[in-house]
């Protein structure tokens, strides 16, 4: 291919510059969401002295008019971009189909929900997120350069949440536990956890050149200081694990994720009916070989979760209408209690029951297995160790349909990444590692040179 060069003393590659320019939307969503742009400047000095009513006031705050703008703007620009290429807009609306019966569904929840305003107000937003991420995606990989685009943005965002290492008034808690740019030390441990793996994954299976490994070992070493001084000890657990097993084979990350699902699948279907054939309350069961003080109080706050999800247990209180809506649950509207502050469950898959309803979460569930088992062939090693993260820190942890919450945001682009392997079917038989036959190479304007498929 012939190069063109821009005229003047710079003298840049175009091809070079469009590489850059197409790595953007993945860049500026991704930094977006780890709140890059809108960091959190107040001193944490005293925190946990302030007064309950405005702690409450700052959960049940809804976003402001420019960062609800962002993602329609980011839609429109993507769209703008893709429908130039014909065979783009296929490869969009291929990715985006799937996801989006998930967001219709949210957005049916309107007609039984308590609170249809807020309801509308977040499944539209959640719509408008995986339109973004959908055209991120498709924009990334229509040059194959969609694990250079990740690994750029996880060297730039170390780099930047570093800078919060010199500013301690600000970056640590009263702990002594790191939070960087973020409010608490969980929502920095759940963006290292993810860098880290992607790190991991990129070292193992993508980094040919020298060069390209010593990006993905820094990477690996900055995002591993960082989870290791925040404290946050679900996602070191969880990168533990999932790292070991990604560097002995990227299928057994792909069998934790449908191992995780099966669990789940067990505690919320079949145990409980098994139990209830017998005559026994699963309540009692639970509560028998998990005290509420276990799991750092977690199964208290599930146990007294239960009061109110059974209420509405078919479909839930409808999505995004229980937690920051209207006054405090009633199950948790304890006078000067610690249950006042949550605006989660500390489980996604709680959740998931409370706001959508046990009978939509098994079929989330039931849909996400055959969505693992059938794109076996499709997915690669960063997006299976994403989509793994996300089901083992929904566990102790919510990111699941949580806002635009940092591990639901990369499961979101996991997904989109595997949806459009699947559709495309590029290079399936070399695996994960980089192609150098451009025979069966496919980009807008031809075959390009020394780019690796994913």
């Amino acid at each position: 291919m012939i190069v063109q060069r821009r005229r003047g003393p710079l003298r840049f590659s175009i091809e070079k510059s469009s590489q850059i320019w197409l790595g953007l939307p993945l860049l500026l969503l991704v930094a977006w969401t780890t709140k890059a742009f809108s960091p959190d400047l107040r001193s944490k000095a005293g925190l946990m002295a302030r007064d309950l009513d405005v702690r409450l006031e700052i959960v049940s705050s809804g976003a402001a008019l420019w960062k609800q703008l962002l993602l329609p703007l980011f839609t429109v620009a993507c769209v703008l971009f893709i429908i130039r290429w014909r065979h783009l807009f296929r490869a969009y609306i291929s990715v985006l189909f799937p996801i989006l019966i998930l967001g219709i569904f949210l957005l049916a929840s309107v007609f039984w929900s308590d609170h249809p305003d807020d309801t509308a107000r977040r499944a539209i937003r959640q719509i408008f997120l995986f339109t973004s991420v959908a055209g991120a995606v498709v924009i990334g990989r229509s040059r194959n350069r969609f694990v250079s685009y990740f690994q750029a943005a996880s060297i730039i965002l170390l780099a930047y949440e570093s800078l919060f290492l010199f500013m301690p008034w600000i970056s640590f808690d009263t702990y002594g536990k790191f939070t960087g740019l973020h409010s608490t030390k969980n929502e920095l441990g759940g963006i290292a956890g993810a860098f880290f793996l992607i790190g991991v994954a990129t070292y193992r299976y993508y980094a040919e050149t020298l060069k390209e490994k010593r990006y993905a070992l820094l990477a690996i070493l900055g995002w591993g200081l960082l989870l290791v001084i925040s404290g946050s000890k679900t996602p070191m657990g969880i990168v533990v694990l999932i790292g070991g097993c990604l560097l002995l084979s990227q299928h057994y990350v792909r069998m934790l994720s449908i191992g995780v699902i099966g669990l789940w699948l067990m505690i919320i279907v079949f145990i409980p009916l098994a139990l209830l054939g017998f005559g026994e309350a699963p309540i009692d069961f639970y509560r028998s070989i998990l005290p509420e003080e276990a799991l750092t109080g977690r199964t208290g706050i599930w146990y007294h979760l239960l009061a109110d999800m059974k209420k509405n247990w078919m479909f839930g209180t409808a999505y995004g209408a229980y937690w920051g809506v209207g006054d405090v649950p009633e199950a948790l509207d304890i006078k000067w209690s610690y249950y006042q502050l949550l605006h989660t469950a500390h489980s996604g898959f709680v959740d998931l029951c409370l706001e959508l309803g046990v009978i939509p979460t098994v079929f989330w569930l039931m849909i996400f297995w055959v969505f693992l088992v059938a794109t076996k062939d499709s997915s690669d090693p960063i997006s299976q160790s994403l989509i793994a993260y996300g089901m083992f820190h929904n566990c102790l942890e919510t990111s699941f349909l949580h806002g635009l919450h940092f591990v639901w945001v990369m499961m979101v682009i996991s997904i989109a990444n595997i949806l459009y392997s699947h559709a495309s079917k590029p290079d399936l038989e070399a695996k994960f590692r980089s192609i150098r036959d451009n025979k069966k190479r496919f980009v807008d304007d031809g075959p390009l040179d020394n780019q690796r498929t994913v």
